[in-house]
This record gives C-alpha cells, sequence and structure tokens, in this order.
C-alpha cells in the first residue's frame, strides 16, 4: 500500500520513493521522454492517417520539431529540472546538521 500512498500523505517518501538515488532520477526522466516521444510519434501517425496523404508527399521533420518542443519542454526537461531539484533538497535535508 505505501507505493501508491498519495503525495499528500507523506511527501518526503513519496519524494524518496522518486528522487533518492541518481538512478531513480535518470529511470523517471527516462520514462517521461518515452511517454512524449511516444505521444509526438502517435500524432504524426495519426496526423498521416487521417490527412490521407498520397505517397509522393513527405511531411518534413522541421515544422515536426519546431512543433514538438514546446511539448518536450513540458513534459521532459521541465520534470527533470523537478527531478533533479528534489533530488538535491533530498539529499540537503538528509545531511546530518552540525551542533551549535
Amino acid at each position: 500500500m505505501k507505493l501508491i500512498a498519495p503525495l499528500w500523505s507523506d511527501p518526503v517518501g513519496w519524494a524518496e520513493g522518486v528522487a533518492k538515488t541518481r538512478l531513480r532520477v535518470c529511470t523517471w526522466i527516462f520514462v517521461h521522454a518515452c511517454f512524449v516521444l511516444g505521444g509526438l510519434f502517435g500524432i504524426l501517425w495519426l496526423a498521416q492517417k487521417l490527412q490521407k496523404l498520397p505517397a509522393d508527399i513527405n511531411l518534413s521533420w522541421f515544422p515536426v520539431l519546431i512543433g514538438g518542443f514546446p511539448i518536450v519542454f513540458i513534459g521532459v526537461i521541465f520534470p527533470a529540472m523537478y527531478l533533479y531539484a528534489l533530488h538535491r533538497l533530498l539529499r540537503i535535508v538528509r545531511e546530518p546538521t552540525p551542533n551549535k
């Protein structure tokens, strides 16, 4: 049951489950990238099927890259920065504080 505990019930435990190690951070960034790239390729495939383009017309990758950049930023880069910041904050919180 701890694996599906919501974020608001145990935020530090949830953060440790997601960003405790660099491997976990990299894994979740990879998962985000796979979902976003899969969605972009799905959109491209669906657009080609719905438009019923003749075989001699090629879609250029340049408009796809220009249009896909905001999606990649919101879906991959922004969560990656968030996860890295979460990882760094966990390291700061878990450091032993010197006695004053």
